[in-house]
């Protein structure tokens, strides 16, 4: 118990650097951009490499990327259906930040550390069926939904923003090298391990340079309901996969805990492309990540007492 407690606060202490670090100066403007590129492009796609690499992937644990995929639609559909009537600014806020999860930067450093080997890869097929979601379906879902609404074509392509996504392309490539029983050759592993060291540090400190807890008090209720409406949905979820889900007791616990993530990193950056209230949604965001430490820290140590 007092290791989990440690790893957790070793995490916590990262993140915290990147505030520091944020509110001292020590660090430009443009740090947290260029550190996402660097983490998307080469430090989170190593991770998950070497995660893959490292266990035996079974094909019976392939359900995971429907469930993840499930954990994440099904959320947005809900929004989609009560924000009907919303105003179009606060329907694009809660549809683009009331489903997915940060797992690659943020729950994936959390499981390697606290969790036995093979929940990595667990969280990895979870995290491929949100990504479909997370790295372009929601933005043009919304999209969507906004052009019936106001009765106009919507020219995106979902397609191709989810195979830019190099990260999504890496699940794609390893999921496809485990169902042909291809075995990853060991100079792949070593080469990535360096890289999938650095993901913890940079996703964690990234995260900390993003964080801000300044909000508007007339805000108060739109931030209230997004952040509401995640804990509710992360809490149904969460007890449905756990109590009801004919899945073994590892795997209800690794689901059970990814379902806690904080709202994804591009979920602010979609709302700002849209043109909606962005600094709302990264407030969201930044309180998401002190849910997901709360539940990790929880569901860590009762695998620690049921396994």
């Amino acid at each position: 118990m007092n290791l989990i407690a440690f790893k957790i606060l070793a995490f916590i202490n990262i993140i915290f650097l990147g505030i520091i670090a944020r509110s001292r100066k020590l660090v430009d403007g443009n740090t947290s951009q260029n550190l996402s590129k660097i983490v998307f492009s080469f430090t989170l796609p190593a991770a998950i490499i070497h995660a893959f690499g490292t266990t035996t992937v079974t094909l019976d644990a392939m359900y995971l990327v429907l469930l993840g995929f499930l954990c994440t639609v099904i959320p947005f559909a809900i929004s989609a259906y009560f924000t009907q009537n919303t105003p179009v600014s606060d329907r694009k806020l809660y549809l683009l930040n009331i489903s997915g999860f940060n797992i690659g930067c943020f729950a994936l450093p959390f499981i390697q550390a606290l969790f036995p080997p093979f929940a990595a890869v667990l969280t990895c097929l979870f995290d491929a069926g949100n990504a479909l979601m997370v790295t372009g379906g929601s933005y043009t879902a919304t999209q969507m939904l906004l052009a019936q609404t106001e009765d106009r074509p919507c020219t995106l392509n979902p397609f191709k923003r989810l195979i830019s996504s190099i990260a999504f392309d890496t699940y794609l490539v390893l999921i496809l090298v485990a169902l042909l029983n291809i075995t990853i050759p060991n100079e792949l592993i070593a080469i990535t391990e360096p890289l999938s060291q650095a993901n913890a540090f940079l996703s964690l400190f990234m995260i900390g340079l993003m964080i801000n807890f300044h909000v508007d008090k007339q805000k108060l209720e739109k931030l209230c309901r997004l952040v509401g409406g995640r804990i509710l949905l992360s809490t149904v979820m969460s007890l449905f996969v756990f109590f009801c889900l004919p899945l073994s007791l590892e795997h209800r616990l690794v689901v059970s805990t990814l379902v806690w993530s904080p709202i994804a990193s591009l979920g602010p950056v979609y709302t700002l492309w849209i043109k909606a209230d962005y600094g709302l949604a990264g407030l969201a965001n930044s309180i998401t990540i002190v849910l997901g430490i709360c539940a990790l820290a929880f569901f860590s140590s009762l695998q620690m007492t049921m396994l």
